[in-house]
């Protein structure tokens, strides 16, 4: 299960480049827009395997127990805030010197309207980068809407800002937007996530690692031969999502998206202060939006459900 994201590059380059026919399972590549979705399928029984954000992560391991076994890439600076070149927010940088990358002073930003796609990583980024203001989401007119419809929504003067993530940010800058803020710099880390159904993942262990080592082939590829990734990710976004995205933005996404082999994988999921951390922050955002009971919280933050077993097996 993937969407129209970086994260779903190497499972489609297993399928398009033949290498599933080496392994000893069979990939069907599901499509959805984002992870709320994704999260419906999989309470059907309709996928084992996939990416996604890490906020709907943790709603499926909450909900439905699904294991997280690895990041697909760090993607704090692409989940973002857009805004267009007259806008009021441009006057000011850094109005909170803790935070020097973000525009716009707290009354400039209360009480505008954005777009949001709700209880998602772009979500995450938004109330993080109101609360580095001395705001919460109240102060802001959020309006629930998927991301293609965002881009058209904005370009129609429906929103004052927009909340987006890549690919969609870079189209919002071939029109001219300017960003005013993202996770990163709104200090927080929001990794994607590679995650397992329960039991899926307690049934067929060994075939969740061969997954992995097809996914994995695909990160390794990613990081030793970015152009080579590019023209693959360019294929993807374009012949397969249907997006029109021209290559020099697609290239952004292997500068703007850190990704991680094996053992840096391993490491980070073991991490106390990483993984775990980053997990435990955005489970807190769910908290404060009211998606998450605080006894689901400590469920989560106690049996954690990020699992780094695969990976060594890997």
């Amino acid at each position: 299960a993937h969407q129209p994201c970086l994260h779903g590059l190497p499972s489609w380059m297993a399928l398009e480049n033949g290498w599933v026919k080496d392994s000893p399972i069979n990939l069907e590549f599901l499509y959805f827009q984002s992870g709320a979705p994704q999260n419906e399928a999989l309470a059907a029984n309709q996928w084992d395997v996939g990416a996604m954000g890490t906020v709907p992560t943790i709603m499926a391991s909450i909900r439905y127990g699904a294991y997280m076994i690895g990041i697909s890439n760090d993607e704090s600076e692409t989940n973002d805030i857009w805004v267009k070149p007259d806008s009021p927010l441009l006057k000011t940088k850094g109005a909170n010197p803790a935070y020097p990358e973000i525009y716009g002073t707290p009354q400039d930003w209360k009480g505008k309207s954005i777009l949001v796609t709700t209880v998602s990583t772009g979500h995450y980024a938004v109330s993080a980068t109101l609360k580095a203001l001395g705001l919460k989401d109240s102060d802001m007119n959020i309006i629930n809407m998927e991301q293609g419809q965002a881009v058209t929504a904005f370009e129609s003067n429906e929103a004052d800002m927009v909340q987006l993530w890549a690919p969609y940010s870079y189209i919002a800058e071939s029109k001219g937007w300017v960003k005013v803020s993202s996770g990163k710099r709104a200090g927080v880390t929001i990794p994607g996530a590679l995650l397992v159904s329960k039991n899926f993942a307690d049934q067929h262990p060994d075939q969740v690692v061969e997954w992995l080592d097809l996914y994995m082939r695909g990160i390794e590829y990613e990081k030793t031969d970015p152009a080579g990734a590019t023209d693959w990710l360019y294929k993807y976004f374009n012949d397969y999502c249907g997006m029109e995205l021209e290559k020099d933005m697609v290239a952004k996404e292997f500068k703007l998206r850190p990704l991680y082999d094996i053992d840096e994988q391993i490491k980070l999921l073991e991490d106390q202060d990483k993984a775990k951390k980053w997990m435990e922050e955005i489970a807190q955002f769910l908290v404060d939006q009211g998606q998450l009971a605080a006894e689901d919280q400590a469920k989560y933050e106690s049996g954690n459900y990020i699992d780094s077993k695969f990976m060594k097996m890997l």
